[in-house]
């Protein structure tokens, strides 16, 4: 990198980096502040890279010493010829990853808890679009889906109290996202990750935003995220589903405005069935 540049977001040569001021000493340290660096280092998957369409995808774990003391966890996710068509590249595409760098970068400055940007890079090797994305772990979070499936084992009832404190916080935390204008487009359980606390309310954050987008229109980003959220959640009865949906909309009671919107939720589970 040289000497003075940006610290934010600089272009060296036709290699596009990003490193988070807060990070820059821990990275240097790892031997992670360069593409190249971050491109050859060897980790396990955390998860299968996702192959296709002659392109790869995949996500690993790394534990990074912090020159402080201590350790700092971080996911870092690489691809090749993983393109996504954008107004700024109608043609060629960019890598998915470069969109999800931004709309974090982008909820980051919007205060929507998501996981914080550390370094993004992006390179053309051999002809072939590759892109780096590393993120800090979410310490003590897990997905939403994980927790409720051991809340509810074994035909528990987890107390009420419990359950609303968790509805309402992945219903604040969805409201943010959809107040900043974003539409997720993946609204999944596995999306959201949770972490919980003995005395205080559940902290929630979005992840995998490859796909989200801003959007005008907000019945439209509600209805979408809602629907998807709505279709893959299990366990939630009706009246929970509906508490949900109060939260999420700041109502003490139904008025017309959440009968519409449930309908709307509805109609387009039940033409999915």
């Amino acid at each position: 990198m040289t000497h003075g540049a940006s610290p934010r977001f600089l272009r060296v040569v036709h290699v596009d980096l990003f490193i988070s001021p807060e990070h820059r000493e821990l990275l240097a340290a790892s031997e992670l502040d360069s593409f190249d660096e971050a491109w050859q280092r060897r980790a396990e998957w955390f998860e299968e890279p996702n192959v296709r369409r002659g392109g790869w995808s995949g996500v690993c774990r790394l534990g990074l010493r912090s020159p402080a003391g201590g350790e700092v966890g971080v996911f870092m996710k690489r691809q090749e010829n993983h393109q996504r068509r954008s107004l700024r590249h109608p043609l060629s595409g960019e890598p998915t990853f470069a969109r999800e760098f931004r709309m974090l970068r982008y909820l980051e400055d919007h205060r929507v808890p998501a996981p914080r940007p550390v370094f993004f890079a992006a390179d053309i090797v051999d002809g072939k679009p590759r892109g780096i994305l590393m993120t800090e772990e979410l310490a003590g979070y897990r997905p939403l889906d994980v927790v409720v499936d051991e809340l509810f084992a074994d035909g528990a009832r987890p107390p009420v109290r419990l359950q609303r404190d968790l509805l309402a916080a992945v219903a604040h935390a969805v409201r943010q996202l959809h107040d900043a204008r974003v539409q997720h487009s993946s609204l999944y359980p596995k999306h959201l990750f949770v972490r919980l606390h003995d005395d205080a309310a559940p902290d929630v954050a979005l992840i995998d935003l490859e796909k989200s987008r801003t959007t005008l229109l907000a019945p439209l980003r509600t209805v979408h995220d809602l629907d998807a959220l709505n279709r893959h959640s299990a366990h939630w009865t009706r009246s929970a589903r509906l508490f949900f949906l109060l939260q999420y909309l700041g109502l003490p009671r139904l008025t017309p405005w959440a009968r519409l919107v449930c309908r709307w939720i509805m109609r387009r589970a039940h033409k999915r069935q």
